[in-house]
């Protein structure tokens, strides 16, 4: 059994659903990830279907470009790289917002 706080499982658990995987699958991959080169797992993900390339995960990229489109709310990638860089320190960042860009 591995023990984890609970920042660190949550962070797992959003990475996992915003790549399109269980947190099982997710962290099988973040295993194997340590063994092989980086390239050829992405490869062998994209070849697959799955993580960023399955079909849930492409539908809901779809339908995220196409409400940017309509409405031209998102949030910039500097406040995203941030909050995510926050995760599981003393200074963890609240969700940044989205607003029209």
């Amino acid at each position: 059994m591995i023990e984890i706080d609970a920042a660190t499982a949550d962070a797992l658990e959003r990475e996992a659903k915003a790549r399109g995987l269980s947190l099982v699958d997710f962290l099988a991959d973040v295993a194997r990830q340590s063994a092989e080169p980086a390239g050829d797992a992405l490869e062998a993900m994209r070849a697959a279907g799955r993580g960023p390339w399955s079909p849930a995960a492409l539908a809901e990229d779809a339908r995220t470009i196409a409400a940017f489109e309509q409405t031209g709310e998102g949030i910039p990638f500097d406040e995203v790289a941030a909050w995510i860089e926050s995760w599981g320190t003393a200074c963890e960042l609240p969700a940044p917002k989205t607003r029209r860009l």
